[in-house]
């Protein structure tokens, strides 16, 4: 494995806090220390090139740090002030940029993707611009088609990206079911072309970074070389490996923008403060249930309704062709932690970095994980397909296999043929992710026989059944 150090200071911890040249830092804060240890812990078994933090609480930046490499070529320290593609916390910005518009009357929520763009093929020109904001559209996720070029992601254009996802068969009956899918988030993007009249990235740096104060924000998702600017990783048993490249048209819309933690304590502050009507703020917090009242917890403005250790949270998370980062916002005790990372596809997300950060500055004890026996009767009722509900995150079955005092998960069904997860018992039918604390699966037993687990994924809740015997 690499060898990279601890922790890199933020050397611009006085800019982080919006204090003057030369001025005095504030008085260290006694939780820095906790929080430095977290990061120091999961930059070896994230594993992590490089992480940058910046946490604001009752309006002051009580945290800003970077720890490892933002490049690891040129041993570039990671700082707050590091710029890193943030993935899909970009369809906020897109979903703000919707909401800015229907406020001022030029889209309308209920009106089809085809009212706007014409020349869309359908079925996706049938879909609402509401289904399209809370995921309920049932149009298929263009990043997980089989015969999507991933792995080739340059020289494409736009009208290629939509063909491919644009006239294949609806998932499901638009606004039944939630299915992530960012070719949503994408046609939202050229809806705010059309109806603006200004490139997308053009209206979102004229309409939300510019005056929000996001100077290190922007759409250069082509790499200049820059200190500055992140490179992005992928890990593996030989150590890092730098990804792709990848063009700006291939995530557009749905997750291209380029930022700083720092910046995305602006954006919370831009969303929730007065720089944003609260007429803005209405359509962007609310929340439309699917079709049979199931709630749906994906706000319009493509935010995550959430809950943590019993406190209310706001949230979304990123990943993208070598980086990861995280977002969330706790209104209830003024608390907003930024996250970017240059990795994909680390043993620990980003979001799990978010959960230890946020106990320390929350102040709840560190979560310390059981090895309980499963008992056999227990694991036996346990085992067996489930079906998920609807809401979905890209599959639609959870299995569950019993073996010698343990339980093992397989995502997509027993025979789907993803590896098995052993699970950590923690007593009451609550389990653990033996690879990550932090997504945990709870079973209820009814007295029919039947069985309801719920699974904590990147902030939803899946919940999966399996029928009575």
């Amino acid at each position: 494995m690499i060898r990279r150090p601890l922790l890199a200071a933020c050397s611009v911890l006085a800019i982080c806090a919006g204090l003057p040249a030369g001025a005095a830092p504030p008085p260290a804060d006694p939780r820095a220390a906790e929080a430095d240890a977290i990061l120091a812990q999961v930059l070896k078994t994230g594993p992590y090139p490089g992480i940058s933090v910046a946490i604001e609480q009752h309006g002051k930046v009580v945290y800003a740090r970077g720890a490892g490499y933002s490049d690891l070529a040129r041993k570039t320290p990671a700082t707050p002030m590091t710029r890193f593609p943030i993935g899909s916390i970009t369809k906020s910005f897109t979903c703000l940029s919707v909401m800015q518009i229907t406020a001022n009357g030029g889209i309308a929520l209920d009106k089809t993707a085809g009212d706007y763009l014409p020349d869309l093929a359908a079925p996706a020109r049938t879909v609402t611009v509401r289904q399209l904001l809370n995921h309920t559209s049932g149009i298929p996720n263009y990043t997980d088609l089989p015969d999507f070029p991933l792995a080739k992601s340059v020289n494409m254009t736009r009208q290629q990206v939509v063909g491919y996802f644009a006239s294949k068969p609806l998932l499901f009956t638009p606004g039944a079911m939630f299915n992530y899918s960012n070719s949503d988030t994408y046609l939202l993007g050229l809806i705010v072309e059309k109806v603006s009249g200004l490139p997308y990235d053009e209206y979102v740096r004229r309409h939300v970074l510019t005056p929000f104060g996001m100077t290190q924000s922007g759409f250069d998702v082509h790499d200049d070389g820059s200190t500055s600017r992140a490179r992005g990783y992928r890990p593996g048993k030989a150590g890092f490996t730098a990804s792709e490249p990848y063009d700006f048209e291939i995530p557009f819309s749905a997750g291209a923008l380029v930022s700083t933690t720092p910046d995305l304590l602006l954006y919370r502050q831009g969303v929730f403060g007065p720089k944003t009507s609260q007429k803005v703020r209405d359509l962007v917090l609310a929340q439309t249930p699917m079709t049979d009242g199931t709630p749906n917890p994906y706000m319009l403005g493509c935010l995550v309704a959430a809950s943590f250790e019993g406190h209310t949270k706001i949230t979304h998370a990123g990943d993208i062709f070598g980086f990861a980062a995280d977002y969330a916002y706790y209104p209830d005790d003024d608390l907003t932690i930024a996250i970017a990372t240059n990795t994909q596809g680390a043993r620990l997300p980003p979001v799990t970095i978010e959960h230890r950060l946020a106990r320390v500055f929350l102040g709840l004890p560190a979560f310390k994980p059981l090895d309980e026996k499963v008992p056999a009767d227990l694991g036996q009722a346990l085992s067996g397909d489930y079906k998920v509900g609807n809401f979905r995150m890209g599959f639609g079955a959870l299995g569950f296999a019993y073996k010698d005092g343990a339980l093992a998960a397989y995502v997509g069904g027993l025979k789907g043929g993803a590896p098995p997860l052993p699970l950590r018992y923690q007593g009451d039918g609550r389990f653990v992710s033996s690879v990550d604390d932090e997504q945990r699966i709870d079973f209820t037993r009814q007295p029919d026989g039947s069985v309801d687990v719920a699974l904590r994924m990147y902030e939803g809740v899946i919940t999966a059944k399996k029928p009575a015997p």
